[in-house]
């Protein structure tokens, strides 16, 4: 079956495949959590169209946002990981680290194609920070199938399964995972 067609030559009718979802962004510490990977999924899941807009905090909480904002400028200077040549500001504020989540969201690859056609800032429901995100077409169907099961690939080359939850649980089930927190034997990746 070709792994880039997720309706498969059956009509999506067969067994279920695994596709692996990688961020491509060099030496940088990696914000996007396979959390928020999930939430993605699952949003993409229930549209009917590639198109959408998307709070920032629906991907990723206050706590979570407080968290990362704090690790990052606590080692900004102390590991090149932390350092993110395109954002120069020292402190960083949410803003860039909205900016280093977008950056690291349009480099996310399914099985070697490109996610997303576009990410960009936009106001959400409320006012809220957010994305205007376009959906690439094979990314689209994947996240509409309810036989795909996705992977996470981490910058260690791990691979873990996203846990989908309800939305998509019909078919899906669900998996277990990791839980979110600092791994500091790799400070690039969140676990």
């Amino acid at each position: 079956m070709d792994r880039g067609d997720p309706g498969g030559s059956d009509g999506g009718k067969g067994a279920e495949r695994e596709l692996r979802l990688k961020i491509h962004d060099g030496e940088e510490f990696l914000i996007v959590t396979p959390r928020m990977l999930s939430t993605l999924i699952v949003r993409i899941h229930g549209l009917s169209g590639k198109e959408f807009t998307m709070a920032v905090r629906d991907l990723m909480p206050g706590e979570l946002e407080a968290y990362l904002e704090k690790v990052i400028n606590t080692n900004r200077h102390a590991a090149p990981c932390f350092q993110y040549k395109r954002i120069p500001q020292d402190p960083i504020t949410r803003r860039e680290l909205h900016r280093i989540c977008r950056d690291q969201l349009k480099e996310l690859e399914m099985d070697r194609k490109a996610c997303f056609r576009s990410i960009v800032p936009a106001v959400a429901a409320g006012g809220e920070a957010g994305y205007s995100i376009v959906c690439g077409e094979v990314f689209f169907r994947a996240c509409k199938d309810a036989k795909v099961k996705f992977f996470y690939v981490g910058p260690d080359g791990e691979r873990e399964a996203l846990v989908l939850g309800q939305a998509c649980a019909g078919k899906r089930g669900k998996t277990a995972t990791k839980t979110e927190n600092w791994d500091s034997q790799n400070p690039r990746y969140m676990v």
